[in-house]
């Protein structure tokens, strides 16, 4: 792999730029033909989402070595598979149902900052190879989180499906609603504004940071959110958000996950290539086609708990609502919750010179 890029040049457009283009594809595809919908979000849940889950699993619990460095982490992180569960038993016995609802307004909460997080750190990387100056690196942070946030607030209360499930009218006060537009139009042409000053003010840098904010980090998402999620939705009478949108989750999970999975194939190789180490970690490391197969294997399970949860139309084992699905609502969510917390705690460059080496921010020692 060289140096100036995460796994390659090649490698880096396909799992960092191109992702974007097919995430949009995805999406023109999900909305010419919305019968689709269910069928590719049991493909995104098998071979993207699933296995980017599972990709942190590898990297943390199965390498002998962090076992060894991080082992208290490891055993400390699985404290957040319990907040759901209690959260689940206070409503089974107190009949409020508002635990619940405070549990997924923390998850969904946690899961955006999440994506901006990971967002934020792939362009921080390409910011480090293309040495861009330490002004554009601020403006560029503040933009991107800036922008991505308020997308999300414009969406969450401005489209009418999120409306009703917040218990709001469908249709907004029309003052409120200029000022969403309002909003959004300001957003779009923010965005356009933003790139022609930074390309005009830090004339000749590297544009591959540049490209990388304003296409898979920022484009793609507000694809998602406002071109998609504009139509949705798309599965029929849907019971909650998640159904709702399935379409917009498919867009933005797509390039989340692709980021992700080629983040730790990148470090993965790194990290074992020059070593003979026979452990499980070090073999998907050196083999990532093997690897991303025992992750989509390991996916077939994470779809049954999407199954038996509820989200997949038709198949929910109870009405929802009932213990059963909301239990495995709650187990869902606390494999998200330990995903969050562990992925925010393993990828800090500044304390980790293995770490820098593994992402190509410089040559070994």
């Amino acid at each position: 792999m060289k140096a100036g890029w995460i796994g390659g040049r090649r490698f880096d457009l396909a799992f960092f730029f191109g992702s974007a283009l097919l995430a949009a594809l995805v999406g023109a595809f999900a909305l010419a033909v919305p019968r689709a919908i269910v069928p590719l979000f049991v493909a995104f849940l098998v071979l993207v989402d699933g296995p980017h889950l599972a990709a942190t699993w590898a990297r943390t619990y199965l390498d002998p070595g962090f076992r060894a460095r991080r082992g208290r982490l490891l055993a400390g992180s699985l404290v957040w598979l319990l907040p759901g569960l209690a959260a689940w038993s206070i409503t089974r016995v107190t009949g409020l149902r508002a635990p619940m609802d405070l549990f997924l307004l923390v998850a969904a909460l946690w899961s955006f900052h999440h994506a901006v997080r990971q967002s934020y750190g792939v362009l921080a990387i390409y910011q480090h190879h293309a040495r861009t100056a330490l002004p554009a690196r601020k403006t560029d942070r503040l933009f991107l989180h800036g922008a991505l946030w308020l997308a999300f607030g414009l969406f969450s209360f401005g489209h009418p499906q999120n409306r009703v499930f917040l218990g709001l009218p469908a249709d907004p006060p029309r003052f409120l609603a200029i000022l969403g537009l309002g909003l959004l139009g300001l957003l779009l042409v923010a965005t356009i504004a933003y790139g022609m000053y930074r390309r005009t003010r830090f004339r000749g840098e590297d544009a591959r940071p540049l490209l990388y904010l304003l296409g898979p980090a920022l484009g793609l998402q507000l694809f998602a959110l406002f071109v998609v999620g504009s139509f949705e939705p798309l599965v029929p009478r849907p019971e909650d958000p998640e159904q709702a949108f399935m379409a917009s989750t498919i867009v933005g999970g797509i390039v989340h996950g692709a980021n992700y999975l080629g983040i730790v194939a990148a470090v993965s190789r790194r990290r074992f290539e020059r070593n003979d180490e026979r452990s499980l970690a070090a073999l998907f490391g050196r083999r990532p086609l093997a690897a991303y197969a025992a992750f989509v294997l390991v996916s077939l399970g994470y779809l049954a708990l999407n199954a038996a949860r509820g989200v997949l139309p038709s198949l929910a084992p109870a009405p929802r609502g009932a213990a059963l699905p909301d239990l495995f609502l709650v187990m869902y969510w606390g494999i998200f919750f330990h995903h969050y917390y562990i992925d925010q705690k393993i990828w800090h460059v500044r304390e980790d010179q293995t770490l820098r080496y593994e992402l190509g921010l410089e040559a070994a020692s």
